[in-house]
């Protein structure tokens, strides 16, 4: 069994260190623009609203600020390798600010949620 993990291993590593400009193990290619846009979208998917983001329960708060955080992070790194996700990229950087100056009530957190959620609809088109 050790054997076999090893093997995986070295595999893994022999893959990373020379694996081409664009290949997943690079993380430059256009292909992980698309993966980080679409991991992004389903991170984004378990964010229920803006004004759940702070409630009573103080670790489903936590996990709804890191996952748009996280999201957030996801959709620039798509937008810095793919201009096609730069849309993506500032709708979701508008939702963390509007979490970072806890303005999570009303009609412009329900619009800045939503227009992430169209684009990350329009995504699996």
């Amino acid at each position: 069994m050790a054997a076999v993990v090893a093997a995986g291993a070295g595999i893994g590593v022999g893959w990373l260190l020379w694996s081409g400009p664009d290949s997943a193990a690079s993380g430059t290619g256009l292909d992980d623009a698309a993966a980080d846009a679409a991991g992004a979208c389903q991170v984004w998917e378990r964010v229920p609203a803006l004004d759940k983001v702070y409630g009573d329960d103080d670790k489903v708060s936590e996990a709804y600020w890191n996952r748009v955080g996280g999201a957030s992070a996801l959709a620039h790194s798509a937008a810095v390798v793919d201009d096609r996700y730069e849309a993506l990229d500032k709708a979701m950087l508008k939702a963390m600010r509007l979490l970072q100056t806890f303005k999570v009530k009303g009609a412009e957190a329900v619009a800045a949620h939503d227009k992430v959620s169209t684009l990350c609809a329009k995504l699996d088109d």
